[in-house]
């Protein structure tokens, strides 16, 4: 897929009001220590120094990737005071308030590419999605930046951990856009059918409940359900290895010309993935409820793609980190 590693980006898990929630706890855990572990295996020890000289001793990729879920609903003012001063700073600065947005994109789901639907008559994309979020903080972290951040440097490290976590979680791109018409009840693909007819968004899987299962939905379903499956019980960091030690890295997850693009060629990936798999098998049985193949048929391929997809975004993270900090691409 691309190259990513964001030089401190990193941090990620539950976002979106109650609809984007992003792999859950463990996901983005699991992201931010195989990231780690690239990074000691190129002995890349200089980008290793300067991540740690932007955290706070103890901290890790690993145990910041959720710090970003934990500012999405809290109050935000002048008059916001906590004792972690990063954050205190992230919080009394309004442009920050709607951050729970900065987690997904909604790209319907035979978009061409994020370019091709990030232009009217099919415009998905927002100023402040995922894509531009994750660019907004790597300007912060670039060596070469001369302009006043509007993120401390940890802060922006611990945003690139999480979010691009998130833009690899497919229902954190792709969206299914429901036409009520059909019989049964469609899901819109078309990027041109969704415009033209105004066809209201599902908020990646949010508002599809698993028949059958009380209280979940779809996203939640891709988030922790599959996660938990693809761990078997094993903690973080025996997760990480195991994951890391699954596949040999392919050259397809390198991302191609400029590292400011990268971005936008993950989310046309990720987009292309929640079409294959994560709405491959969705049936719409009622108004906001949906059948999927849970068990056997389901479970195992959705579990593989769930693996892979945490390894490939593992791999970003650190190709990312070595070119925000100046290093060549390799």
């Amino acid at each position: 897929m691309i190259k990513r590693i964001v030089v401190s980006l990193l941090c990620s898990l539950l976002l979106l009001p109650s609809y984007v929630y992003s792999w859950g706890d463990k996901g983005h855990r699991t992201v931010g220590r195989i990231a780690e572990l690239f990074l000691q295996d190129d002995n890349a020890q200089t980008t290793l120094n300067q991540i740690q000289q932007i955290l706070k001793q103890g901290e890790t990729l690993s145990n910041v990737a959720t710090w970003a879920d934990t500012v999405k609903r809290v109050h935000f003012g002048p008059d916001v005071t906590v004792a972690d001063k990063d954050t205190q700073a992230f919080r009394r600065d309004l442009r920050n308030k709607n951050n729970r947005n900065w987690h997904f994109v909604g790209l319907a789901l035979d978009c061409p590419s994020y370019d091709e639907c990030d232009a009217t008559p099919i415009k998905f994309t927002t100023p402040d999605d995922v894509v531009h979020m994750i660019n907004t903080a790597i300007r912060v972290l670039r060596p070469t930046n001369t302009t006043t951040p509007r993120f401390t440097k940890r802060n922006a490290l611990r945003l690139i951990v999480h979010l691009v976590g998130d833009l690899h979680q497919p229902l954190h791109v792709g969206s299914g856009y429901i036409n009520p018409d059909g019989d049964p009840i469609v899901i819109a693909r078309s990027p041109q059918d969704i415009k033209m007819n105004d066809f209201p968004s599902d908020h990646g899987g949010n508002h599809l409940l698993i028949g059958g299962v009380a209280d979940r939905d779809l996203h939640s379903h891709w988030d922790s359900d599959l996660v938990g499956l693809a761990a078997n019980g094993a903690n973080v960091n025996s997760f990480a290895s195991s994951l890391k030690a699954m596949t040999p890295v392919s050259p397809t997850w390198n991302g191609q010309g400029q590292f400011l693009s990268w971005a936008k060629q993950w989310a046309s990936d990720t987009d292309k993935q929640s079409a294959a798999h994560a709405y491959d098998t969705v049936t719409i049985t009622t108004a906001r409820s949906v059948t999927t193949l849970r068990q056997s048929q389901r479970d195992l391929p959705s579990r593989w793609v769930t693996a892979t997809t945490i390894r490939t975004e593992m791999w970003s993270i650190p190709n990312l980190s070595k070119r925000v900090f100046g290093w060549r691409s390799y």
